[in-house]
């Protein structure tokens, strides 16, 4: 006879809920609160289930029983965590889930206009970026169990407006060289989201490094003023300024298309 646990999450994976919070559970068997941590407690140490966050838990499925859940799938440890709040799985955490990133990162980044109150999700620290409720859907997809996830042109954006959150310009250089993005996406999403910065650093990014995808195929009016390819940087002074896109560089084209090579 299978287990009574087994049963009774094996129903639940069957309808596509890999998710559990302590209180569906006591709803669901009838129990008091002591009694749904009790048996939580049980289940955690038999790896049936991860806690991701504060009386919110991941489903293990059988074969992966003994790994966090952001290992297998950071998209079912998140939704475990947001449940139906709006969110989407941003910056450095979306190039990782477009398999865009060359170093692993531990962070899990999400965008929400929420505030959780968890900084680790699933054992791995947890940084939620605050957006607004209008745009952190926009430029997103589903990432499985539930989850959003910013889509491939969306990521782009997100890495070039901010790339304090990414690891700075190497990461969004290796991540433009590594993808084939939709250039007419790309310039929606600049529209609705008011993000001429990121489109000039993507701009001159592909012009100079001759990224056969986007090379001359992005458009806009000569910018009135420059911006740094990597503001956190703006004090080691330019080694190169594109004139086209008037952005400031801390490196040569031709060092950083080394650097990506190697």
């Amino acid at each position: 006879m299978r287990h009574p646990a087994i049963s009774f999450l094996d129903s639940r994976l069957a309808v596509g809920q890999g998710t559990l919070t302590s209180r569906e559970l006591r709803d669901e068997l009838g129990i008091s609160p002591q009694a749904a941590s009790n048996l939580l407690a049980r289940w955690r140490r038999a790896g049936l289930v991860d806690q991701v966050a504060r009386g919110r838990y991941a489903i293990r499925q059988l074969g992966l029983l003994g790994t966090r859940a952001s290992s297998e799938d950071v998209a079912l440890a998140v939704a475990a965590l947001v449940g139906e709040e709006p969110h989407r799985i941003a910056y450095h955490s979306a190039l990782d889930f477009h398999g865009l990133l060359t170093r692993p990162v531990r962070t899990v980044q999400i965008s929400s206009p929420r505030r959780f109150a968890s900084v680790a999700i699933s054992g791995r620290p947890l940084k939620v970026v605050h957006e607004s409720e209008r745009t952190v859907g926009l430029g997103s997809q589903s990432a499985g169990h539930g989850a959003r996830v910013s889509d491939l042109e969306r990521s782009l954006l997100d890495a070039a407006s901010r790339p304090d959150l990414v690891g700075g310009y190497l990461p969004l250089a290796e991540a433009l060289a590594g993808c084939n993005p939709d250039p007419t996406r790309l310039h929606e999403l600049v529209g609705e989201l008011e993000a001429t910065a990121a489109l000039r650093r993507i701009g001159s990014l592909a012009d100079q490094l001759e990224l056969p995808h986007l090379a001359g195929k992005l458009e806009m009016e000569r910018p009135a003023f420059d911006l740094d390819l990597d503001p956190q940087l703006k004090d080691l002074g330019t080694a190169f300024r594109d004139s086209r896109w008037r952005i400031r560089w801390p490196v040569g084209p031709d060092a950083l298309g080394r650097e990506i090579a190697q």
